[in-house]
């Protein structure tokens, strides 16, 4: 089945590598001209891992076009891996899928054979069928005769997107008729191991994606409420009250450890469309009390690092934040752990904020805005901060923090053996 990926943003594009590495041919399609000149170029537009390793390895089952009735006439399923971004409300904007639907309805419709729409984008519960599809019959396209529309999110982390699409936990297809099983012989057909399909109408599919992540985030406040308990008593270690609490087979390790709010493109915003999902349903809504105690993370950060100044007797110290995007291997930096301490802090006793991280390098602007000083060097940022704030787990930060001498690590991720620095650490879920 040759297949087709439309828009090819940081999982589109790492998709279609995807396909193409299990010998599938594939026609991809974006609007944005650097993205396609780049990947012409052979040279991957994002620092996702193995990007340009597969683009280098699988480039002669890509092609590109610029062309959507090629798409439609040469593939049989069409992928659409679309931006749905988040309105006010904290719904998902289904604008994006919408335009390309009306865009490629036309060469449906002159099409003599089924069509195969397979909507990746994490989209709002019931847009399947009472959005995309009315807007296709609205066309004239017949539903299971004309088109078929198939929900398929993919369970991503940014940093590590090709290697979770080669080994899902699951598959998870979503389709309103039995026709939509095909997608089921497609998945069957790419993945060598047998793996686990979950098929259910699209209505539930949607739900289940934005339940998964929701249900995360649950487990990362969870973690984040044990570690806080446990800073308030002497001679007790959250990390290891959490690794204990993830042996019971019920609970799991998974995302229950010491760290910092849970950010990024997908767990807040999944969180909160779940909320707004049910808000005229149920009376009690789980996700949002989840965010409020998530939003309190920043201002619980802010007071341990007074709690540190204040133990160690300090007057005036540079501050040197350690990561500003939201994980390592990333190059977000919005609703990061640090993009919302920076916004936040203002204490007195800092007379410097140095900010450093390998995955990017803030605007001019944004620095001037909020008076940081970003160092370009690792080795130059520790020497010129008194205090480090570790802010997402790295090796390379690890080993030079380890090198470390006479300086005060805050680490929140529990990374850094204080037997093997010469620096004073102090760590998130411990008491200070």
């Amino acid at each position: 089945m040759i297949s087709s990926v439309i828009g090819l943003g940081k999982l589109g594009f790492p998709f279609a590598l995807f396909l193409a590495s299990r010998k599938i041919k594939v026609l991809c399609y974006d609007n944005n001209p650097k993205i396609i000149d780049d990947i012409k170029k052979n040279k991957s537009p994002y620092i996702e891992p193995y990007t340009q390793k597969y683009l280098q390895k699988y480039k002669n089952n890509i092609s590109i076009t610029s062309d959507l009735s090629e798409i439609i006439n040469k593939s049989d399923i069409s992928h659409l891996v679309l931006p749905t971004p988040s309105l006010r409300n904290n719904s998902f904007s289904n604008k994006n899928i919408i335009d390309c639907l009306n865009k490629l309805a036309p060469f449906i419709k002159k099409k003599k054979r089924k069509h195969i729409i397979n909507i990746t984008s994490t989209v709002m519960p019931g847009s399947c069928r009472d959005v995309f599809c009315k807007i296709l019959k609205s066309k004239g396209l017949k539903n299971n005769k004309d088109f078929i529309i198939t929900y398929n999110p993919h369970f991503i982390a940014q940093g590590t997107t090709i290697n979770n699409l080669e080994n899902p936990d699951f598959v998870l297809i979503g389709a309103d008729d039995k026709r939509g099983k095909k997608l089921v012989s497609y998945y069957n057909k790419i993945y060598k191991n047998k793996i686990l399909i979950s098929f259910l109408n699209t209505q539930e599919a949607e739900i289940v994606k934005i339940s998964i992540n929701s249900y995360i985030t649950s487990k990362i406040t969870f973690s984040n409420f044990i570690s806080e308990i446990c800073e308030s008593e002497k001679n007790v270690d959250g990390s290891k009250v959490l690794k204990a609490i993830g042996k019971d087979h019920r609970i799991g390790n998974s995302y229950l450890a010491v760290g910092t709010k849970y950010s990024g493109p997908c767990f807040p915003r999944d969180n909160k469309a779940l909320d707004y999902f049910v808000r005229k349903k149920i009376r009690n809504s789980l996700p949002k009390f989840v965010d409020k105690i998530n939003n309190s993370q920043t201002s619980r950060l802010i007071n341990i690092i007074k709690r540190v100044i204040s133990k160690n007797k300090l007057n005036k110290i540079n501050l040197g934040i350690l990561g500003l995007t939201y994980k390592d291997k990333t190059s977000i930096l919005k609703d990061s752990q640090s993009y919302d301490l920076i916004r936040t802090i203002n204490l007195k006793k800092l007379s410097k904020i140095n900010v450093y991280d390998n995955n990017m390098k803030p605007s001019t602007e944004y620095l001037k805005k909020y008076k940081l000083s970003y160092f370009e060097n690792l080795k130059k940022f520790i020497i010129n901060s008194k205090i480090l704030l570790l802010m997402y787990p790295s090796k390379n930060f690890r080993y030079e923090l380890l090198k470390s001498r006479n300086k005060i690590i805050i680490d929140c991720w529990n990374i850094i053996d204080e037997k093997k620095t010469k620096s004073k650490v102090y760590k998130l879920g411990k008491y200070i």
